[in-house]
């Protein structure tokens, strides 16, 4: 599984697109890094990098922008974001405790274990993360399905399809992430 999040801090379903919208604006001229993680073997699991490969697909990069995957080992690509002049949004699976489908959207720092289920190193405690957790959220969908060879269900899908609408549009919205 990838990340757990405490219900108490994670947003949601209705509100993560206020929070969204809210860490987007917190960028200013920092660079923002969006990060999908997951196994792509393990059904639901690999919905990061289905919503990252996605908006890789319609929003390029720019010297603002980057856009990347990591699937193997995501410590390592999580290792080399500087957040002392970046802002990190990663695309994983999360747990929260609600229903298949559901949108979940946490800062790092609320996130109860922060586990990589393939790699079980807790993200909050990444020396690269430690101290920057105010710089760094994690946007998920709740999984139905973690089968060794099961592609997305078609609920987390249509979750990662409304998580990629509501990015672009947000994005393009503000244009000047994009270049």
């Amino acid at each position: 599984m990838g990340i757990r999040a405490e219900k108490s801090g994670a947003r949601i379903m209705g509100y993560w697109a206020r929070d969204l919208r809210a860490f987007l604006n917190s960028v200013g001229k920092d660079r923002l890094v969006l990060l999908g993680v997951g196994n792509p073997i393990k059904g639901d699991d690999s919905v990061g990098l289905f919503i990252a490969g996605r908006l890789r697909g319609l929003l390029g990069s720019s010297p603002r922008l980057s856009v990347q995957t990591a699937a193997a080992h995501p410590e390592s690509a999580l290792s080399k974001v500087d957040l002392e002049s970046s802002r990190l949004l990663i695309f994983d699976a999360v747990e929260a405790g609600g229903p298949a489908g559901s949108i979940v959207m946490a800062n790092v720092g609320e996130t109860q274990y922060g586990f990589f289920a393939t790699h079980n190193f807790p993200l909050r405690l990444m020396p690269s993360i430690a101290g920057h957790y105010e710089k760094v959220s994690v946007l998920g969908v709740e999984p139905g399905g973690l089968g060794i060879g099961e592609s997305l269900t078609l609920i987390v899908r249509d979750s990662a399809e409304t998580i990629v609408s509501e990015v672009e549009r947000q994005l393009r919205k503000s244009g000047d992430l994009l270049g």
